[in-house]
């Protein structure tokens, strides 16, 4: 049985012989109308043309007063509106009442359901999804206004929710690994930070500050496996670069009274795209040739060449989610407390219209009858299922600043259906990848520690906290923040912290693929009654 709910509302009533009613169907994708007794259906097809295809559906509705016009709510791209019974669709802007609800650089609050009233013709009710404050919408006025929440709760019983997806359960193994998981204040550290001379340091600076947990990485950005493992496959591919004894490094952790994250990078990986002649790479259906990430450089004798920079296997390929659950397995095995999934995704940048998924038809991933409207979803999410089955330790994943936001399929990253078989999410909430445009009337510090709070708070909403919410915290500059004194950008590492920890996150993970952690210079914490939060 597929995991969607259909959700079926009669528009009008049926006198006896009158024509048949009309129905709507709404899936998280899709709106379709049925004709009541028949099995016709008809698609909404240039619905998700208007929406776009990352944010999903949340409510279908039909005004009361003109049989023709829909209303339908989305996750992140506000209101869409139908004059001729779902043919076309149209935004409901700003200079529709919808100012309220607009959050900047095109995003919008996350819109549980929308509904005419019934007693006023312009007049839009609508349910925001995080919080499930009603805001009545007086279209002549452009503005909201003071009506009843009785009288939109009336108005909004007539919207057709789409309930579709398996929401993540508590159970007690999970939350014994969520129990041991829980508020771990950690930092990153690469593969060669972490050699002999290396990591005493690094163990010293843990014990200074007040850390209680480390970041790894056990196979890096480009697919190097860091250590010595005792797995045949990777020696196959060609991946084993040892940068560290595994052992040795797990030791050190241990000793030093922290717990170890390994951190294992998935789907972005050069040596295993570069295997059997491409035989799992991405396919770019433009060139006929294994699709990558290309940069134009131009050389010291002044001639433009393309160079490759990002490497990416197929997500829906059954031989590359097991090649990373062994690696998982292994570590789990060597001693390791929590394996850290990162770039469990699909590419954000390149060509990306001429990807082809060459095992996508074929996959498991689309035939275990659950449809989440978006096929890269489904490939991650079944990865992490079957990795789940695998590793008995928590597991953590490394997801988008955006898609800790919101309830989105953008890079086939929806943290809810993720949270059914994970631990631990750690949202990149990094200001510096945020576009100022988003939520931006503050200034930079306060703004910076407003992402981490709203972020942390939405992650937890959108997960029922069934799972625990640990951010990366943006430990370096780039850009304009270069020009940060020491005084300022204390600031803003620790109010990225506070603004994590006041939401009830998890404990936090800073990150300087560098491992220069210089923000640190004065603590992590403003007071000592933040630091002995954790």
């Amino acid at each position: 049985m597929k995991g969607i709910t259909v959700v079926f509302f009669c528009v009008f009533s049926m006198a006896l012989g009158a024509a048949p009613a009309e129905l709507l169907e709404l899936t998280s994708s899709e709106l379709r109308f049925s004709q009541n007794g028949s099995d016709e259906v008809r698609v909404a097809r240039s619905l998700r043309q208007a929406t776009g295809s990352n944010t999903y559906l949340t409510s279908a509705a039909r005004s009361p007063w003109d049989e023709r016009r829909l209303l339908v709510a989305t996750t992140f791209h506000g209101i869409f509106e139908s004059e001729d019974n779902g043919e076309t669709w149209s935004a409901l802007g700003r200079g529709n009442g919808l100012r309220t609800i607009y959050k900047g650089n095109g995003f919008y609050d996350d819109i549980a359901q929308a509904a005419y009233d019934p007693s006023d013709r312009d007049v839009l009710w609508l349910r925001r999804a995080q919080s499930g404050e009603l805001l009545a919408i007086d279209r002549r006025r452009g503005a909201v206004v003071n009506l009843p929440d009785s009288r939109g709760q009336r108005a909004l019983a007539a919207a057709v929710p789409a309930r579709d997806h398996p929401q993540a359960r508590m159970y007690p193994a999970r939350e014994q690994r969520m129990e041991k998981a829980a508020d771990k204040v950690s930092f990153f550290l690469a593969p060669w930070h972490v050699g002999p001379d290396s990591l005493p340091g690094h163990m010293e600076f843990a014990r200074e500050q007040g850390f209680n947990a480390v970041v790894i990485d056990f196979k890096d950005d480009n697919g190097r496996i860091a250590y010595e493992t005792s797995l045949e496959l990777p020696r196959q591919v060609g991946a084993v670069r040892r940068f560290f004894d595994a052992q040795r490094v797990i030791r050190t952790v241990h000793e030093s009274d922290l717990y170890l994250i390994a951190r294992i990078v998935v789907f972005k990986d050069e040596q295993l795209y570069r295997y059997q002649n491409n035989r799992y790479a991405l396919w770019d259906s433009r060139r006929n040739a294994p699709w990558g990430v290309f940069r134009q450089e131009t050389t010291d004798d002044g001639e433009t060449r393309s160079r490759q920079v990002e490497y990416w296997v197929d997500p829906f390929s059954e031989f590359v989610w097991d090649y990373n659950i062994a690696i998982a397995r292994e570590l789990q095995e060597m001693g390791v407390d929590e394996i850290q999934f990162d770039y469990i995704r699909t590419p954000a940048d390149g060509r990306r219209q001429d990807i082809v998924y060459r095992y996508k038809e074929d996959s498991p991933a689309l035939n275990r009858g659950i449809d989440y409207g978006d096929p890269r979803v489904q490939a991650l999410t079944e990865f992490a299922r079957r990795a789940r089955e695998e590793i008995s330790i928590p597991i953590s994943i490394d997801v988008f600043g955006f898609n800790g936001w919101y309830r989105m399929s953008y890079l086939g990253q929806d943290i809810a259906a993720l949270a059914q078989y994970v631990d631990v999410i750690s949202p990149m909430l990094y200001p510096s990848h945020f576009p100022r445009a988003f939520m931006g009337d503050l200034p930079y510090l306060e703004w910076a520690e407003y992402l981490y709070e709203e972020g942390t708070a939405r992650g937890r909403r959108i997960t029922g906290d069934t799972v625990l919410i640990r951010p990366y915290i943006q430990s370096f500059l780039i850009g304009g923040e270069l020009r940060f004194d020491e005084d300022t950008y204390t600031d803003y590492l620790k109010r990225q912290i506070r603004g994590s920890l006041s939401a009830g996150a998890s404990g936090f993970t800073l990150w300087n693929f560098s491992g220069r952690y210089y923000m640190v210079s004065r603590g992590l914490w403003f007071d000592d009654e933040e630091r002995d939060g954790p």
